[in-house]
């Protein structure tokens, strides 16, 4: 296929190509142009020369994490040969989708996405944005009227004008005589870069108040009871919020029934667009089958539920995170790493190794070393640490993680204070769709044998027992959790004692952790003393295997324990690990601030949607899915089963935690 861009910035577009595969197989040179702009025109008049296909591409409804103008490219463009969606002039690919029939089961999908773009507060950009003071709009009514910048394709091609932006705010103002009128510029107004519609004197003479700052749109159209538009797309995420909306142009999603068109300039529409859509219809036929997306993880086409549920924790990490970062005393192994997982558009990181931190700073630490500046009395600190679904190989041997958790309260595995993921615990409440990726992620995470580290010989377990049989997992004896999440039993052989007297009928099975078995952290117990306690020392077979045939787990606060919930399997404490507490597992020790009861999917979901973040080291962006991170995992276990065995990687383990301590 012969793709003729009318420029080279279309031709730029990474994986411009993945977005056109529709068009891959149309005889003859296709010409793409962007938009209502020169590069169209030059596009359509080659096409029209030639008699060949001319298509228009724009950016897609939900288009990137930052701006175009800070280098962000698009992970949607809408693709186009009969018109724009923008332009109701001439009938659009969109229009003639939304003239369809209905589908239930598409508008069934098309509400659940609906649900999730309003709950993670996803638009179009998806960069920091200032939070909102809410209680500047209550008790009261709120209106919104909706500014675009001087120029914009989409007014004219809309049927209005500049006056309609005042006639706009005038009638705003008419039907709303007591309410509080805001009026939202456009980012680009703000920074000094274009030019807006209203003068401060148009503002006083309805008595506006103008919003300077550059505010979520999903969250303040939630703030609002009605909203006035020209053609803004935040007119669409208003219906989608649930708002009134009054169309001065006549945008996309105008004259279907949805909105109010008194003062919309229907005669262009030319009898046009006499059927009515339901919200669902309308979604489904622009954000489904009108729109493209190519995921930043894989640079494959992918759906918008994908892009989604990638770009869900990119919001939520910029929302907790200040601008300005300060990471002290990282590796510069770790350094790399961080880069990748802080990369977020307005995010400035800087690091510090040997300068003491000012009180001033926000500092980012890893485990031990964030312990100690709280301990020093610094405040403002959020401390990082493995994820619970980390690598195909130890933390020890530098295997770079493709989980992390950023705590700005404490950390997970220290009981002692309270943590991101407890507060995260204690408050959360799922969606029905959020239910539904839990269990599928469970489900998933079952099936292909998933665990933190992913190592050990996948080599079935065989015992000849008819009793009950306990997994004793043990520890590094001078890990923060074993310090902080421990309570009366801190020693591996003093937990291995104590469930030898608690249960001495019992087959028991001892797993000593990776790290203490390769030598790299104490906490190893020999083998003689082991056996007076244990039936069986298991440390060739991954946690997998022991699963399979065990009918406990007991635990000071491995993550063992939480591996072992989300497989139905029952889990003693001895200590006061994060997952326990919630009436899931069997605790010899009691915590005052958990007192909700939980499900296990309710618990998985927290910790590993919510609470961890994850990166790849392939993607092009900051963070991406636990799903993303299973298909890679999938991939690398499949590789890693071909290559070393156990005593290689524990010999470079060494190797690689030797040059760690240099």
């Amino acid at each position: 296929m012969n793709f003729v861009f009318s420029n080279r910035k279309i031709q730029s577009i990474p994986d411009i190509q993945r977005f056109l595969t529709e068009e891959s197989c149309l005889s003859g040179p296709v010409y793409v142009g962007w938009g209502r702009k020169a590069s169209f025109d030059h596009a359509q008049f080659l096409a029209q020369k030639n008699a060949a296909v001319c298509l228009c591409v724009e950016d897609g409804f939900v288009r990137s994490l930052g701006l175009g103008k800070q280098g962000y490219p698009p992970l949607s463009l809408v693709v186009d040969q009969s018109g724009i969606y923008f332009d109701a002039r001439q009938q659009s690919d969109l229009e003639r989708l939304i003239e369809r029939d209905e589908c239930h089961e598409a508008n069934r999908r098309a509400q659940l996405a609906i649900d999730q773009i309003v709950r993670y507060q996803i638009s179009k950009y998806n960069q920091k944005y200032t939070p909102i003071d809410t209680s500047r709009f209550q008790a009261q009514k709120n209106i919104l009227v909706v500014d675009q910048t001087v120029g914009d394709q989409s007014i004219h091609c809309a049927g209005a004008s500049n006056h309609s932006f005042l006639h706009m705010l005038k009638q705003a103002r008419v039907d709303h005589p007591d309410a509080k009128l805001w009026v939202k510029t456009h980012p680009d107004v703000l920074a000094g870069k274009a030019k807006g519609h209203f003068s401060a004197q148009d503002f006083a003479q309805v008595g506006a108040l103008v919003l300077s700052d550059n505010y979520n749109p999903i969250e303040l159209l939630q703030m609002m009871h009605e909203v006035y538009v020209v053609s803004s797309q935040m007119g669409f995420e208003a219906l989608l919020c649930g708002k009134t909306v009054h169309c001065f142009g006549l945008p996309w999603y105008a004259a279907w029934g949805l909105t109010h068109d008194q003062h919309t300039p229907l005669a262009i529409l030319q009898e046009r667009r006499q059927t009515r859509r339901s919200l669902t219809h309308l979604f489904a036929c622009a954000y489904f089958r009108y729109a493209r997306y190519v995921s930043p993880v894989t640079g494959q086409r992918c759906e918008l539920e994908e892009l989604i549920a990638i770009l869900q924790p990119n919001i939520a990490m910029q929302q907790v995170l200040p601008p300005s970062l300060v990471l002290s005393g990282f590796s510069r192994w770790k350094k790399r790493f961080l880069r990748s997982y802080l990369g977020f558009p307005q995010t400035k990181l800087s690091f510090k190794n040997w300068l003491k931190p000012k009180s001033s700073e926000y500092i980012v630490a890893w485990g031990k070393k964030a312990y100690q500046f709280k301990q020093s009395g610094i405040q403002s600190l959020c401390t990082v640490e493995d994820g619970f679904v980390r690598s195909v190989g130890l933390g020890a041997a530098l295997t770079r993680p493709c989980s992390l958790v950023f705590d700005p309260v404490g950390i997970y595995y220290d009981a002692t204070a309270p943590s991101y993921v407890e507060s995260l615990l204690s408050h959360c409440k799922l969606s029905t769709a959020e239910y539904q990726r839990a269990r599928l992620l469970r489900e998933r995470i079952i099936a292909l044998n998933i665990s933190k580290y992913n190592v050990g010989e996948r080599e079935r377990l065989e015992i000849n027992f008819t009793g009950k049989v306990i997994l004793v997992v043990g520890q590094v004896e001078d890990d923060m959790s074993v310090q902080l999440g421990g309570v009366d039993i801190k020693t591996n052989i003093a937990l291995l004692k104590q469930v030898k007297e608690l249960n001495p009928e019992a087959y028991i099975i001892y797993k000593p952790h990776p790290d203490v078995e390769a030598g790299l952290r104490p906490g190893k117990i020999e083998q003689q003393i082991l056996l007076k306690y244990a039936n069986q020392i298991e440390t060739r077979r991954s946690i997998i295997e022991c699963f399979a045939v065990i009918d406990e787990v007991h635990t000071l606060t491995s993550l063992t324990g939480f591996e072992a919930l989300i497989r139905g399997i029952k889990v003693v404490c001895y200590g006061m690990p994060f997952y326990a507490g919630w009436g899931l597992t069997e605790d010899r020790h009691t915590n005052s601030r958990r007192t909700r009861q939980l499900t296990v999917d309710e618990l998985l979901y927290v910790v590993l949607v919510q609470y961890a973040v994850y990166n790849l080291a392939s993607s092009k962006i900051a963070l991406t899915s636990i799903e993303s991170v299973l298909d890679y995992l999938e991939q690398q276990t499949q590789e890693s089963s071909k290559k070393s065995s156990n005593t290689w990687i524990n010999i470079l383990s060494k190797l690689n935690y030797l040059k760690l301590k240099k």
